[in-house]
């Protein structure tokens, strides 16, 4: 029988991750959009902006232009990892969009 063969990842980590894509929604409204809950367990999320608009990303329903990261249209993407942002990576995300409603591409990893 082969050894198991090890995963980068689960090696330094210590643990097995999963990746979840788009575990709330895709779109993203132009009033504040929940795109992912809390999740204690969650070490990393990527957010891409697919959508022609700009868009906004967030920890509360309060996301805004004056309130928020900016996240550019066509491919503009933000990211919070446990290792560079702490605990900031486990709370609820909030984005909204200027002018129109548009889809978003949305990856978090897990602890399995």
């Amino acid at each position: 029988m082969a050894a198991k063969e090890t995963i980068p990842a689960e090696e330094k980590l210590g643990y097995p991750t999963r990746p979840d894509i788009n575990p709330v929604t895709n779109t993203v409204d132009t009033i504040a959009t929940l795109i992912l809950q809390n999740a204690p367990d969650r070490i990393f999320w990527l957010v891409i902006n697919l959508s022609a608009n700009k868009g906004y990303v967030g920890w509360d329903k309060e996301v805004a232009s004056t309130k928020g990261i900016p996240i550019a249209a066509n491919g503009g993407y933000v990211s919070c990892s446990m290792e560079e942002d702490g605990e900031l990576v486990i709370y609820p995300v909030w984005a909204i969009n200027d002018t129109a409603p548009g889809t978003y591409y949305i990856v978090q990893i897990r602890r399995r």
